[in-house]
């Protein structure tokens, strides 16, 4: 069997079980009083099942870099599996795509544009605002352009529907979306808009249906408006910025390890789980 045949393969049978079983994984996070810190945790949280599927992946490409082709075929088993979850992975792609073509309805503002996010603001919601109104809303927006926030809406959602049919994936997700509107109403407060103009246009705002696949709208389906008033009326949070930089290094630094250890060890490691297939 071809290499690339072998390594597609045993990519579907592997990383897909880690991401599925990381996923099942629960993962508790207490609100912070810091909206944007808040909103960091549930970012990783998002993440923190594509760990393990990394460290595979890492592993099967130093495998395959050293390995020569094998002519020996795979167990049906290990290929049923691997069939399995390539329904799934095809079945992520296809729905990331869908998203990608920005269908949109009628909403009161959003961010859209994966590369370049455009922020859009309806007319008729303009109308209904004052003046420091409008600027609270475009800085929300602005915040959310700043962040590239679309491009991470739409990875994250790939990463969700990676895990299908998990529910915890899609619970991560949904609060994470959640806290991403509070994170930018805190963010755009802290630059000097008065969270009553803000928390007003919110209030506007939930006249409008927000149909936006992987773009940022002002007001998100799953957002508790009570809650959302709530912090845009309260004293702005501070934010104790983390350091990101060691997680980062540590997680590079693991994937660089599991590379050299899949060269060094993955046809042994391979041959163990063949055997052990019935």
């Amino acid at each position: 069997m071809d290499r690339e045949v072998l390594f597609a393969l045993l990519a579907c049978a592997t990383v897909g079980p880690a991401l599925l079983v990381a996923g099942a994984c629960p993962q508790r996070r207490a609100p912070a009083s810091s909206a944007r810190q808040w909103e960091r945790a549930t970012w990783r949280a998002v993440w923190m099942p594509v760990v393990p599927a990394a460290i595979a992946l890492s592993m099967l490409l130093g495998w395959a870099a050293m390995e020569p082709d094998n002519a020996e075929p795979l167990p049906a088993p290990l290929i049923g599996l691997s069939a399995l979850f390539a329904i799934v992975w095809m079945r992520a792609l296809i729905r990331a795509g869908r998203a990608a073509k920005q269908r949109r309805s009628h909403m009161a503002a959003a961010t859209v544009g994966l590369w370049r996010p455009k922020i859009i603001v309806a007319t008729d919601f303009v109308a209904r605002l004052d003046a420091d109104e409008v600027h609270a809303v475009y800085a929300h927006e602005a915040a959310h352009a700043r962040h590239r926030d679309p491009l991470r809406i739409w990875i994250a959602q790939l990463v969700t529907d990676l895990q299908w049919p998990w529910p915890d994936a899609r619970r991560r997700f949904d609060e994470w979306r959640r806290v991403l509107e509070l994170a930018r109403d805190e963010e755009a407060r802290d630059e000097g808009i008065d969270g009553a103009d803000l928390a007003s246009a919110v209030l506007v705002g939930a006249q409008w249906a927000a149909v936006v696949p992987c773009g940022a709208a002002l007001i998100d389906a799953g957002a508790r408006l009570e809650d959302r008033i709530a912090r845009l009326l309260a004293p702005v949070a501070f934010d104790t910025r983390e350091r990101l930089i060691a997680p980062a290094v540590i997680a590079v630094a693991t994937c660089c390890l599991s590379v050299v250890s899949g060269a060094r060890f993955g046809e042994a490691l391979i041959q163990i789980v063949v055997r052990s297939l019935p």
